[in-house]
């Protein structure tokens, strides 16, 4: 792994929390997971899963007491409106939903209080923390995964892993070596997996690959399907009605997919109707879950129906 993912972050990040992250060790920042920015709290990064503080930079003097990076909430407001790139209102959307898409694909968690019209959610103010979750590039991560399920031809796959398991990391390598070989439509409605910028992709794809940017997951997939001709078709995080509507008519034509999906256990993969329901129908060959430990790791692997 790399750690052009921090690099991305930083421009978006307070002076104070750029010199304290910029004094930690190249190898340990290429391990952050997560930046977490908390009004009147200290700075903390998450590594492997675990949280830790972050202290100021003592500027060289060996002898000073280091003490906790203090995020004010005036540092707080001034990331969210950088990561808004100063148009609050243009990402109102996204805020709703809790997260704004940043470069390199990275995703940017916000707290704060919701406001409520007519029982539906309508903006969050007073934002109280940000957690920027950094995106990773790990080449060869899913090369043991495509030796042993796509070495013939491309086969519907599911992955399965708690948050932070490397689903999305693993799901990018998948892209990018099948894509080498056959034509591959990524749906990326969060625009994570190929940080699309200027029409190009960030991190590699695949050769072969067409990326639907933006598009919900939905309809990008029956778009690719009605004008890409994929041989296989990649999207992330599925879990919706109108998800299982879409996967089932690409099933129905023969065109395998390949998906990832929060879940902890197969018995919470299977309390999910939406996912039970394409299970049952039988639209994935493999089920792999992922480790909740090790990052990208593949820790089951199920042929269904064996």
């Amino acid at each position: 792994m790399d750690n052009g993912g921090i690099q991305n972050i930083m421009r978006y990040l307070p002076v104070p929390v750029r010199r304290a992250l910029a004094q930690l060790d190249e190898k340990l920042q290429a391990e952050i997971q997560e930046i977490r920015l908390r009004a009147e709290r200290p700075l903390c990064i998450t590594v492997h899963g675990t949280e830790r503080v972050v202290y100021a930079s003592n500027d060289g003097n060996s002898t000073a007491k280091q003490v906790p990076l203090w995020v004010t909430r005036d540092m707080v407001e001034q990331a969210f409106q950088a990561v808004c790139e100063y148009s609050v209102y243009r990402h109102t959307k996204e805020i709703r939903e809790g997260f704004i898409t940043i470069a390199g694909g990275n995703r940017v968690g916000i707290a704060g209080s919701a406001v409520y019209r007519a029982g539906q959610m309508m903006q969050l103010r007073h934002i109280s923390s940000l957690n920027f979750r950094i995106a990773h590039a790990s080449h060869d991560c899913a090369l043991p995964l495509v030796q042993r399920v796509f070495a013939v031809r491309p086969q519907s796959l599911l992955l399965m892993g708690t948050v932070g398991s490397g689903k999305t990391t693993m799901l990018r390598d998948l892209c990018r070596l099948l894509g080498e070989k056959w034509r591959v439509s990524l749906v990326d409605e969060r625009s994570e997996m190929a940080a699309m910028h200027g029409g190009l992709p960030r991190y590699e794809v695949g050769t072969h690959t067409d990326v639907l940017d933006g598009f919900p997951r939905g309809e990008g997939l029956l778009t690719a399907l009605r004008v890409f001709t994929p041989q296989v078709m990649i999207c992330d995080e599925i879990g919706t009605p109108e998800d299982a509507d879409a996967i089932m008519q690409v099933h129905g034509c023969g065109v395998p997919v390949i998906a990832s999906a929060h879940a902890g256990s197969w018995e919470e993969l299977h309390q999910r109707r939406v996912l039970r329901t394409l299970l049952e129908a039988g639209v994935f060959s493999y089920i792999a879950q992922l480790s909740s430990t090790v990052l990208g790791k593949v820790e089951t692997l199920r042929q269904v129906g064996t």
